[in-house]
């Protein structure tokens, strides 16, 4: 048993002292004289139970003026009315050290007095975790972004005020729902893919949809879902991010359009002249400077097409990325790079990315065909990691200091024969995997190209 000290100390008392944790002190219910206090009360408090007796609740008490006697009063007051009170309470140790506690007093009879029990629990731990949960509840609720928890079964159980606002919904008509109306999967599966994460090797899932709202109006909607963590390995729930793209779809839906119109429209006539000064040449036998004049035109305004289109489509975003092995990327973009005297050296330790095999390739292709063409077809191209991504640097004549803010712009070029959208459609594939391209500082007054924030 824990050491105790009490006035007149009985049998009943003992009982009531033996084998608990936490600080017991027993007071007489009317005088609220303290008759025991647990030996719990030094590793707690720092005091003997005898120094903690004599002590004056103020004295162990953190803030006097907020947990003083009037406060302490209010609460034997309602202890004595109703039977029993609940309430924390935050306590100073001997040492000065502020924690806070759980006090429950209830009213009993001990013997044949009239007693007022506490039970004093050490709760710091969990008003930490508390404050902690708090702290990332106000930062939940000022993401601009939806979010939202589901739990064990399937069912929406937190949302933050922006999802409040997207869904249309009550945040209490959405507690308990069917996550459908924050997050929809055009996957028969969607949901079945979140459980497998579990004990899957992915961290996350993506899910893309159409949600209607209340109203009857409706929003595509991307989601990131995770699996919430779980003590004994089996699904808890999962927490998302959501994120309306309705206005991204439709911009790609008129980018598609667009290209569709430059696909047909443009190119068709543009052949069918080609075609023309073909036959001029072949089957008229007519040979002119103007003739050679108008093929180059067309080789140009081809060449516009071509860019433009690629511009148009390369730009959507990303959606199912998969596993880019870089430097196979750049030895096959280098094979497609019109030049025989260049030189491409690639480092070893360029790794694995994250993305769309087609247009990785197509951004190292316009990187090196951009070197090719300012610094010439004996260019020597350097490829080489970077901590968060990989910069292309070669060794021709770099950009002008009063030219660099204008590289990645639509149209700009300082080559005769380009079309200004080379560097273009190389931000734009960038911006599509979520990546940054920026220009950077290379050797021998060459130009460098850094493209960051990519993931392995």
């Amino acid at each position: 048993m824990k050491e105790f000290a009490a006035s007149n100390p009985d049998e009943t008392l003992l009982d009531v002292l033996e084998n608990v944790n936490d600080v017991i002190t027993v007071r007489d219910a009317e005088t609220g004289e303290t008759l025991a206090v647990g030996g719990g009360v030094e590793e707690m408090y720092g005091y003997t139970p005898e120094e903690f007796k004599s002590r004056r609740i103020e004295e162990y008490s953190a803030d006097s003026d907020t947990y003083g006697r009037d406060e302490v009063e209010r609460r034997f007051d309602e202890a004595r009315r109703e039977g029993e009170a609940t309430f924390e309470w935050k306590a100073k140790a001997r040492d000065g050290t502020e924690f806070w506690t759980e006090v429950n007093l209830s009213r009993t009879e001990i013997g044949d007095r009239d007693c007022l029990l506490s039970v004093i629990r050490d709760i710091d731990d969990r008003k930490e975790k508390e404050n902690e949960l708090e702290r990332y509840k106000r930062l939940v609720s000022l993401v601009s972004d939806p979010v939202f928890t589901i739990d064990a079964d399937d069912r929406i159980d937190f949302v933050n005020d922006a999802a409040v606002s997207f869904s249309g919904y009550s945040r209490e008509e959405l507690q308990g729902a069917d996550p459908s109306r924050l997050v929809e999967s055009e996957d028969e599966d969607g949901f079945e893919k979140i459980h497998r994460l579990v004990d899957g090797p992915e961290d996350s899932v993506r899910l893309e949809g159409t949600v209607e709202r209340p109203d009857g109006s409706t929003r595509i909607i991307e989601s990131n879902i995770a699996p919430l963590p779980s003590d004994d390995g089996e699904y808890s729930g999962a927490v998302g991010v959501a994120r309306d793209i309705t206005a991204r779809k439709e911009r790609e839906e008129h980018l598609e359009r667009f290209a569709s119109v430059l696909s047909h429209d443009l190119r068709n006539p543009l052949n069918a002249a080609q075609a023309q000064a073909t036959l001029l040449r072949e089957a008229e036998g007519v040979e002119s400077d103007y003739l050679d004049t108008l093929d180059r035109l067309h080789d140009r305004m081809a060449d516009i097409v071509d860019d433009v289109l690629t511009l148009a489509r390369e730009g959507t975003t990303v959606d199912d990325p998969e596993p880019v092995e870089l430097r196979r990327a750049v030895e096959k973009a280098w094979e497609s790079t019109p030049s025989d005297e260049g030189t491409v050296l690639v480092d070893d330790d360029l790794g694995t990315v994250r993305g769309d095999p087609r247009r990785v390739r197509r951004l190292f292709e316009n990187l090196l065909d951009n070197a090719v063409t300012h610094a010439g077809p004996d260019v020597t191209v350097r490829v080489e990691p970077l901590p968060d991504g990989f910069a292309v640097a070669d060794d021709g004549p770099g950009i002008p200091p009063e030219e660099r803010d204008n590289v990645f712009e639509y149209g700009y070029s300082t080559a005769e024969r380009g079309t200004g959208f080379g560097l273009n459609i190389v931000a734009e594939i960038a911006k599509a995997h979520g990546w940054t391209v920026s220009l950077g500082d290379g050797d021998a007054e060459g130009a460098r190209f850094e493209v960051t924030g990519v993931s392995g």
